[in-house]
């Protein structure tokens, strides 16, 4: 009879293995979801287009807390921190949360501070976990009445402080007060907040008016990078052929040239002979998968070749990957589904640090 802690990591390696099943096709889903969003589209093309892309945002939510919950109690669970426009992914959870909404009657709004700034640093990803699933866990409670979010940045002895507050007057028509219940969704979201120095908290007041509170610790940028982006060269190790043509639709949108190849072997040879200002590298591939590439491609005698920028790219979402893929030799990793902003400025970033030449390029259509 297999033992209690055997059967627990199990159920966890299958829970990952779905995770990353999933992951694949979403990539798809979301990737050509986005890039339908911006051709021109009449106005009930549009929303069946976005409502697309919500649906396939919740399911991804839906595995990070699940993943999350697992991974309550292990130390790997950890934060991710980047630059980004905070005002922008606001605005983004509130219009995917809308929905929702107002199918309980909740007009949902969304106010900034005055002196909010246009970009934060902190993990972006995990700030918009624990924002849907405190929002979503609120409308999930209450339903006829208005449900606003406001953001504001205080300062304290710490540093920085996001406060993203969350109030409502609509009525609760669940037996047990939102104060009171302990969801393994606020559960996840008080663990993702502890993660980023901040805490989660609600409050019910007797009219059953409720406030809920999202605090996180955050770094403001002291000035706005003024860098010109340019094309670059880049090279896809991809076994998917779909994913393959999904991301070089996106490069090529994005005006950079690419090259694919369907394995790690591959790429280490297109570095041999050729220069790049980035490789993609999918992690799980035939033949050589993309630790084991980059590996190869650091210990290669040609020092530029040699220290080329590598970015991971996987469905692998488990705690310990960012590590793996930074022992490995590589510079960033990156999940599916692709965010396109996200991936656009670490192709910026890898170009700011390459310590290759700029190379004259064309640009090449998908």
């Amino acid at each position: 009879m297999p033992s209690e802690d055997t059967q627990n990591t199990k159920a966890v390696q299958r829970l990952e293995t779905m995770s990353r099943t999933l992951r694949t096709p979403l990539t798809d889903i979301l990737g050509m979801a986005h890039l339908l969003d911006d051709t021109v589209l009449e106005s009930d093309q549009k929303e069946y287009v976005q409502a697309i892309m919500r649906a396939s945002h919740e399911v991804l939510v839906s595995l990070d807390n699940n993943l999350d919950l697992v991974h309550l109690d292990n130390e790997a669970l950890g934060v991710k921190e980047e630059s980004f426009g905070i005002t922008e992914a606001l605005l983004i959870m509130v219009e995917r949360l809308r929905p929702s909404a107002t199918a309980r009657g909740l007009s949902l709004s969304l106010e900034f501070a005055p002196d909010i700034g246009t970009k934060i640093h902190c993990d972006k990803g995990r700030l918009s976990q624990a924002v849907f699933n405190l929002t979503a866990y609120l409308i999930s409670t209450y339903k006829d009445g208005v449900l606003r979010m406001a953001a504001n940045i205080s300062e304290g002895q710490w540093g920085d402080t996001l406060n993203i507050t969350i109030t409502t007057n609509a009525h609760s028509d669940t037996d047990t007060p939102a104060g009171d219940t302990q969801s393994e969704e606020l559960g996840v979201t008080r663990r993702l907040a502890r993660l980023m120095g901040g805490e989660v908290s609600i409050e019910t007041e007797d009219d059953q008016s409720c406030c809920g509170q999202l605090s996180i610790l955050i770094e403001r940028p002291d000035t706005e990078s003024e860098e010109v982006e340019r094309p670059a060269r880049i090279l896809v190790a991809e076994d998917s052929r779909a994913n393959q043509r999904l991301i070089g639709l996106i490069l090529g949108k994005l005006g950079h040239e690419f090259e694919l190849v369907a394995n790690g072997a591959e790429a280490v040879e297109a570095v041999k002979v050729s220069r790049y200002d980035m490789v993609l590298m999918d992690l799980h591939m035939p033949v050589m998968d993309g630790m084991e590439a980059c590996q190869k491609i650091r210990a290669l005698d040609d020092e530029i070749a040699a220290l080329v920028p590598v970015v991971a790219l996987t469905a692998d979402v488990r705690p310990e990957m960012p590590a793996r893929v930074l022992e490995a030799g590589m510079d960033a990793y990156l999940t599916k589904p692709l965010d396109v902003a996200k991936l656009s400025e670490t192709i910026q970033a890898c170009m700011a640090s390459s310590k290759t030449q700029p190379l004259s390029l064309i640009k090449k259509s998908a």
